[in-house]
C-alpha cells in the first residue's frame, strides 16, 4: 500500500484550520487593512504636523504663554520676552508652593538688574491649572482680560499637538504660533514611547470632546 504523504498533510492542515478557525486573509480583508493603515498614517501625520512652526503673518501685539511641566520651557519663554517677541509672558500651571522668588531663581535672573526689571514688569502666572485642559481655560481668561488674541505657545514638541487642540476647543478666538521645545531622551525607544503616549492621550481627548464629556482628566 502506497501512502500519499502530501495528501495526508493536506487533510491534517484542513482539519487544523477548521478546528482552530485560523484567519485566512482575503482580498476584502487585505483591502480593509490597507485602508485602515492609510487612515491611521494620515491621522498620525496630522498629529505630528499640528505643532509645526507657523509663519508670523502680522506684527499685532502678542503674549508668550508657557505651559509648565517640562524642562527648558520657562527659560525659553523668558528668552522670547527678552527678544521682544511678545509684550508679556504668562506662565500657566505654576505649582501652588512656588513663589515669585522661586521663579526668578529658576530663570537665574537675580544677578541681572535688567532681567529683574523685565520680570517684574511683564511676567504673569497662575496656579489654578492642573492639566492641559485647565491650562487653556485659565490662559484664555487672562488673555481676554488683557486684550490679547495672538500668542506664542511654548511647550514640548510632543505635548504641542494636544495643547493646540485644547486651546482650539477652549480658546477658539486665539491665534496660536507654536514654539516647540525639542526633547532629548536618552534612547530612541524613549522618544518613541513618549510620542506614542502623547498620541494616545490626544485621541482620548478627541473622544471626550466628541461625546461631550465634561469630566476633568489628569493628563
Amino acid at each position: 500500500m502506497i501512502i500519499n504523504i502530501e495528501k495526508i498533510n493536506k487533510y491534517i492542515f484542513s482539519y487544523y484550520l477548521m478546528r482552530k478557525k485560523i484567519f485566512i486573509p482575503t482580498k476584502t480583508n487585505i483591502t480593509f487593512l490597507l485602508i485602515l493603515i492609510s487612515l491611521l498614517s494620515f491621522d498620525i501625520f496630522n498629529f505630528l504636523n499640528l505643532g509645526n512652526q507657523k509663519k508670523i503673518i502680522n506684527e499685532n501685539k502678542k503674549a508668550i504663554v508657557v505651559l509648565t511641566g517640562g524642562s527648558r520651557r520657562l527659560e525659553e519663554g523668558f528668552h522670547l520676552l527678552e527678544r521682544e517677541m511678545g509684550s508679556a509672558l504668562f506662565i500657566s500651571g505654576v505649582n501652588p508652593i512656588v513663589t515669585k522668588k522661586d521663579l526668578k531663581k529658576i530663570l537665574n535672573i537675580n544677578t541681572s538688574e535688567k532681567k529683574n526689571i523685565l520680570f517684574d514688569c511683564c511676567v504673569y502666572y497662575e496656579k489654578k491649572s492642573k492639566n492641559t485642559q485647565s491650562n487653556s481655560i485659565e490662559t484664555n481668561k487672562w488673555l481676554a482680560k488683557n486684550k490679547y488674541n495672538e500668542i506664542f505657545l511654548v511647550t514640548s514638541s510632543s505635548h504641542m499637538p494636544r495643547s493646540i487642540y485644547e486651546f482650539k476647543k477652549n480658546a477658539p478666538k486665539i491665534i496660536i504660533y507654536p514654539w516647540n521645545i525639542a526633547e532629548k531622551e536618552k534612547t530612541t525607544f524613549n522618544n518613541l514611547k513618549k510620542l506614542i503616549i502623547e498620541y494616545l492621550k490626544f485621541n482620548i481627548i478627541r473622544l471626550q470632546y466628541f461625546f461631550k464629556t465634561n469630566n476633568n482628566y489628569e493628563y
